[in-house]
């Protein structure tokens, strides 16, 4: 995917969560009944296909996700801002499929912003941070545990009230942090689809 036309999907999606902050916000101030705070709010799956380039290999470096992933309701945190904010964790448990047949694992957390723009379809923006371990030895990674950077956003179609369908992008930045020489980077482009439950 070339930078312009990345730029230009999370501008769509960002634009979309701006546009929906008034009425999320306007749906925030309807009275309800006080409840105790339920901290788990969402329990889905993610799984797709993801490809980076590699300067001293032939082949692309390429992973099937499979991401299960726990939400924890935050927004208490953000006070009167329209949307919803949960904190995700996401175990990694990815199978690479090229350059070689390997594996990574680990687990990252990210902040995750979404909300309703109908009563069924729901645009998101996520990001934060990861750690992994890959059996996949490349050039540009001295080492195979290594930190991962992340951002995406995509959209949660709702088949009711707690079941939802996703599908979205995301890139994840593979480095070090400096832990060897060898540090150049590996950059993912992921296109991520999924289940989630929501629960009351």
């Amino acid at each position: 995917m070339s930078k312009n036309k990345l730029c230009a999907l999370i501008s769509i999606c960002l634009l979309l969560v701006f546009i929906a902050s008034p009425v999320w916000s306007a749906s925030d101030e309807t009275p309800s009944t006080e409840k105790p705070h339920k901290w788990l709010k969402e329990i889905g799956f993610l799984t797709g296909y993801g490809t980076a380039s590699l300067e001293k290999k032939s082949a692309d470096y390429e992973v099937i996700p499979i991401l299960p992933r726990f939400g924890f309701d935050i927004n208490p945190i953000k006070g009167n801002i329209g949307g919803d904010l949960e904190l995700i964790a996401e175990p990694i448990m990815n199978i690479v499929i090229s350059p070689d047949a390997n594996v990574e694992f680990g687990a990252s957390f990210l902040l995750k912003y979404s909300g309703h723009i109908t009563s069924r379809i729901a645009p998101y923006i996520e990001g934060g941070i990861g750690m992994v371990n890959t059996t996949q030895h490349t050039h540009e990674q001295g080492t195979q545990f290594n930190f991962l950077p992340q951002v995406g956003a995509g959209l949660q179609f709702f088949l009711n009230n707690n079941l939802a369908l996703s599908g979205g992008y995301r890139y994840r930045h593979m480095s070090n942090a400096g832990l060897s020489d060898d540090n150049s980077g590996i950059n993912h482009h992921f296109i991520l689809v999924g289940v989630s439950y929501f629960f009351d």
